[in-house]
Parts: structure tokens; sequence; C-alpha cells
């Protein structure tokens, strides 16, 4: 039986402030971002995986590392993984060591659209977040992140498809 926590304490006016704040810009951002990657025919999420397995050794990478690495569930992944893979910019391949893995592989044609999509995900980060903060405020950020994301550990999420009780 699960062990049941106390009940969080109620959020004071300038948390919520924060967490709004931080809600809103976020998801701001990235839409900005998605918008401006759209007529390269992938979304921001698509681009950090081709980018991803562009900066692996050999271009590869486990599919089951790559779903952690994106935080996404591995039937998540291998769902945008398909879409990437009928338009040539990736391959999965059986692993040699172990057959039931797959790697998921940049394609020459996949490391050209990375080399086309990267000046304007340069540019729309700059513009639609970097630009707004000055260099402190930059390392704040990238302080402030980092701290909360070593703080959530991969175990704590749930990254697995939750099934839905049938009525």
């Amino acid at each position: 039986m699960a062990e049941k926590r106390p009940p969080a304490p109620a959020a004071s006016a300038a948390e919520l402030s924060a967490w709004r704040a931080y809600i809103s810009a976020t998801r701001a951002v990235t839409a900005a971002l998605d918008d401006d990657l759209s007529d390269f025919g992938v979304t921001l999420a698509d681009y950090e995986l081709l980018a991803q397995l562009g900066q692996a050794p050999d271009r590869r990478m486990r599919m089951s590392e790559l779903a952690q690495i994106a935080m996404v569930s591995r039937s998540r992944l291998s769902h945008r993984m398909k879409v990437l893979e009928e338009a040539g910019w990736v391959d999965r391949v059986r692993c040699s060591e172990d057959k039931r893995g797959l790697f998921a592989v940049l394609t020459s044609k996949g490391v050209k659209k990375v080399a086309q999509i990267a000046p304007t995900y340069q540019k729309s980060v700059q513009t639609r977040l970097l630009k707004h903060l000055s260099s402190s405020e930059q390392l704040q950020v990238e302080k402030i992140f980092s701290k909360i994301s070593k703080a959530i550990t991969i175990s704590e999420l749930s990254l697995c498809e939750k099934s839905t009780p049938r009525n």
C-alpha cells in the first residue's frame, strides 16, 4: 500500500506568482520556438531529438537512452521517431548485443537537416529568450534550472504510459 504523505502547505502569493511567471514564459517560449521551426517541418521537440543524435558518438544512441534524455516515454519517442524516420532523417537499427534493443541513428539527410535548422534555432533562442536577459540573469537562470533538474530525478518521473481504467 502506498505511503500517505502529509498535505503540502499552501503556496504563498509570491510562490504562486513565481510559478505562474515560469509556466507562462516556458509555454510562450516553447510555442514561439515551435512556430519558428515549423517552416522546416519540425517541432522544437523533434529538433532536440535530431540535435541530440547529431552530438552522439557515431550519431547514434540507444532508444531507451534517448527517451530518458528527452524525458519522454518510450512509446512517445517511438511515435516521434517513426515520423522522423519517414522523413529520412533517422534510422532505427537493431542492437547487435541485445536483439530487443534499438539504436536511433541520424542519417546523412538528418545531418543536413540539423545543419539547415541550426541557425534559425540559435537565432530563435536568442530572440525569444536570451536577448531579454542580462549576462548575469542568464547565469542565474542556468544556476536555478540546473538546481531544479538535479533535484528531480528521472526515477521520480512516470515516463511510462499510465493505464486508464475501463468502465
